[in-house]
This record gives structure tokens, sequence and C-alpha cells, in this order.
């Protein structure tokens, strides 16, 4: 059964890769028009081409999604090629790993930028189109580093965090005009970054550990998810962060042993520095 009605426009960020082309690739199959607005220009030509091969209607604009400017231009191009946008998926997301005592006022910058700023940029630019229409559904994706310690990446978290709070507190204004807004909080996805570091030796994904007790995701987990949300039958679901991370969301913080080995080298750099 297809989740999202045909004829549906779809506008997702950072989809020309990993989770987002996931999510794009999904919802082309559930019979909507998909708009895909990537920073990487070679990655979403051929994310488009693929989908138009696919025999789905598409349209690419590449754009940052922390620039006003660029996002305007994306949501005016994607919505004069295929109409209003009905769903919204704000997948776009950057992260920077290193303790925080060592993160630049830049990394900060550039993290709360794309991922909180970025996501209030195409929220706020759809949402009148979507109240005035009284339907209209918009995913935002957080992460499980929002709800407990996972590695050192103390400002991506916080940017995570912050994307749950506004959709919360979005989806209660916008719920009284027929606009469900959601967050979902993917764990370990096994994207394309992943499997390059494995030299596309997958076979370990589906080892168990203590922080992935089942494994890594895919990126399928997250769009079919994404695909409910985005349908009518998850008209009642309002204002929920929704963690699809194979119970990893359910620990309070990574094994010790892991947690140590990622923060060695940092510690002997800050160590270091002190004298």
């Amino acid at each position: 059964m297809k989740s999202v009605q045909p004829n549906k426009v779809a506008l997702v960020t950072g989809g020309a890769s990993g989770i987002g082309l996931g999510i794009t690739r999904r919802l082309a199959r559930d019979g909507a028009a998909i708009g895909i607005v990537d920073f990487d220009s070679v990655a979403l030509e051929q994310a488009v081409e693929q989908l138009r091969s696919d025999g789905h209607a598409v349209h690419g604009a590449a754009a940052d999604v922390g620039v006003t400017s660029d996002v305007e231009r994306a949501i005016q191009e994607i919505e004069g090629a295929l109409g209003p946008v009905d769903v919204l998926v704000n997948n776009a997301g950057i992260w920077v790993i290193k303790p925080y005592v060592m993160a630049t006022d830049e990394d900060f910058q550039r993290q709360m930028t794309t991922n909180v700023y970025g996501t209030h940029l195409f929220m706020s630019r759809v949402l009148p189109g979507m109240i005035e229409r009284g339907r209209g559904a918009i995913i935002n994706i957080s992460s499980v580093a929002a709800l407990h310690y996972t590695v050192p990446h103390a400002v991506y978290a916080a940017s995570k965090a912050a994307v749950i709070a506004l959709t919360r507190d979005v989806a209660f204004e916008v719920a009284p005009f027929g606009v469900r807004v959601n967050s979902i909080a993917p764990g370990l996805i096994a994207v394309d970054k992943v499997l390059a570091q494995l030299n596309g030796d997958d076979d370990h994904l589906d080892e168990r550990t203590d922080f992935h007790p089942v494994g890594w995701g895919r990126p399928e987990d997250i769009a079919n998810v994404v695909a409910f949300l985005a349908s009518e039958e998850a008209r009642f679901v309002i204002g929920t962060n929704l963690p699809v991370a194979g119970g990893s969301d359910l620990l309070v913080a990574m094994a010790a042993a892991e947690v140590g080995e990622l923060l060695a080298p940092a510690r002997t750099a800050v160590a270091g520095s002190d004298g």
C-alpha cells in the first residue's frame, strides 16, 4: 500500500545521498513528485537522473540550506516545476566530531546554521502555503544524539535538540490548520560514508554490540517512517520525536570502552596543549 497519495509534492533537503536519497526514493515510489535540495551539485544531478530514469517526476535545486536567498530560490524553483509543497522533509545536516573544549566558534556556527537555521528557513517558507491550503506534513530529522550522549559532538547534539524543540512547538501552533509536524531521531545508519570506510565489506553491519543491539540501520529504515509520517495514516501523530535507532536510543550513553577509544586522541591533544 502506498503511504503518500499520488500527485503530492515532497521536498527533501539533503536528498541526493545517504538517508536523504533513501527518503526521496521511497516517497517517489509511493507516487509523490520529488523536489531535491542539496549542496552537492554532482550528487544532486546523479540523484535526479536516477529518479527520472525510473519514471518519477523530480526537480533538483542546488542550494545551501543555511542561506536565505538559496532556500527561497530553491523553493520557488521546485514549486514552479512541480507545484506547491505538500510534504517537507528537513534532512540536511552536518556534524563535527570533537570534544566541546576543542570545538571552534566556526564549528558551532556551521552546525547551528545548517541544522537549526536551515530547518527554520524551509519550514517558515512553506508553512504559509500549507496553512492556506489546510493540509501539509513536515518531518524534521533530528538524532539520538539529542537524547543522550553518543560520541564527542556536543554542538551537533545541541543543534538536534533544538530541532526537536522547534518541531514540538511549531506542531502545536499549526495543528489547528491541518498541518502536521513531527521529527525522527535516527541512530546508527549505514550510509555511503560508512560503507566506504568498510571498503564494501558490509558483513559486519548486522553485528550486535552494546551500542547497536540489532546492528546498523539502513537509509530505508528511516525512509519507511518518513513515508508513514507523511501519510494520512499518521493524522493523529503531532509534535512527536520518534527514535528510529534499533535500540541505541535506550542507552544512557555509549559503552565506556567505545567512548574511551573515541576520546583518547582528543585527550592526548588537550593534555599536550596544557604544556
